[in-house]
């Protein structure tokens, strides 16, 4: 699953990235002069559709519902949540690219679609061209889940077992180049083991073969992974942040152990066709903005996990974050010899 790529290949990634930034930072949306309300049409005038890259069951989707009614309600119009998994979220992101530049179709996007001119170059989109930002809705601290048929009691533990066992230890991920995927692979680099990677289409079907035993463990948020740890399904062994999260004091993280350092996390935003008028994409970001400075789905989404933006939750802001992080992580993949899926 994973290629060396030459540096010709290496160079034209970063190429990509930089190009992501230019363009998401220019925000893809067409001038106020050419909107619809000039046909004297208010939007929304119709339900809106926000799609999803990944199955239900996982942190997108209990995001994914919770603005839907919530935007829903401050649009006065509901949001279907449509499910279109594969590909690391490119197969949801690639038909939101194809869809009428008119507000009408939204995505829920996560950094792996940002990388897709690296992992997914055959798909026919492009991420920087064909989609605008609309605003940032949450970011997600990580967390390391052990199966319990792994009989250690902590990350130590983990890793000794890892380096006496033939083949290591499998590690699940929601696919190729996605944030878990790049946690494994660091693990394994920082920590000196073997790690077998086996790639899901999204986060529900991976944690349940980690639960049942048939994969070893995973990284995952912290908002998917709260309510099996209170089930005892999975036991939590470190968690992906300087220092440990108000939600889980008695976890440690994992910088205590000197294995990596911890910089892993995952965000969700909403973006959509590039070109939609700029009144559009204005709308949707003060709904957004509107949702999340409300008290009680400040507390909801705190007690899942979810961290809120506080603050400059702008289309541009969020243009110049998600451009910034694709040449980042395109430098981690090419770093990892992570390579292209087909």
């Amino acid at each position: 699953m994973s290629a060396v790529f030459n540096n010709r290949r290496q160079k034209m990634g970063l190429k990509v990235a930089r190009s992501l930034i230019a363009s998401l930072v220019a925000g893809n949306v067409v001038p106020m002069s050419a909107s619809a309300t000039e046909s004297g049409v208010e939007y929304p005038a119709r339900p809106i559709t926000l799609i999803l890259g990944y199955p239900p069951g996982g942190a997108g989707d209990t995001l994914a519902r919770q603005l839907a009614k919530h935007m829903g309600e401050d649009l006065g119009q509901s949001i279907i949540v449509d499910y279109r998994p594969g590909a690391s979220g490119n197969i949801g992101a690639a038909t939101v690219a194809r869809s009428a530049a008119d507000g009408y179709t939204l995505y829920v996007a996560t950094r792996e679609v940002t990388l897709h001119k690296k992992l997914y170059g055959h798909m026919n989109y492009d991420f920087a061209k064909d989609l605008a930002p609309v605003g940032m809705a949450v970011k997600l601290p990580f967390v390391l889940l052990m199966g319990n048929h792994v009989k250690v009691a902590s990350i130590q533990e983990a890793m000794n077992l890892a380096r006496d066992r033939s083949g290591g230890m499998s590690c699940a991920s929601t696919g190729v180049g996605s944030v878990n995927h790049l946690l494994c692979e660091r693990l394994q680099e920082s920590a000196g083991i073997d790690l077998l990677h086996l790639p899901y289409t999204g986060t529900a079907p991976a944690l349940a073969d980690v639960i049942g035993g048939r994969v070893d463990f995973m990284f995952t948020s912290q908002a998917t992974a709260l309510p099996y740890l209170k089930s005892g399904l999975v036991r939590c062994l470190a968690v992906m942040s300087s220092a440990r999260l108000p939600e889980l004091p008695d976890v440690p993280s994992i910088e205590e152990f000197g294995f990596m350092k911890a910089e892993g996390n995952a965000w969700f935003a909403i973006v959509a066709p590039a070109r939609t008028p700029s009144h559009v994409i204005f709308r949707l970001n003060r709904s957004l903005n509107n949702v999340l400075a409300q008290e009680h789905v400040r507390e909801s989404l705190a007690s899942q996990g979810f961290v809120v933006p506080l603050s400059n939750n702008t289309p541009e802001a969020l243009g110049a974050f998600m451009g910034e992080e694709a040449e980042m992580w395109t430098k981690a993949l090419e770093r990892l010899d992570v390579g292209s899926v087909q």
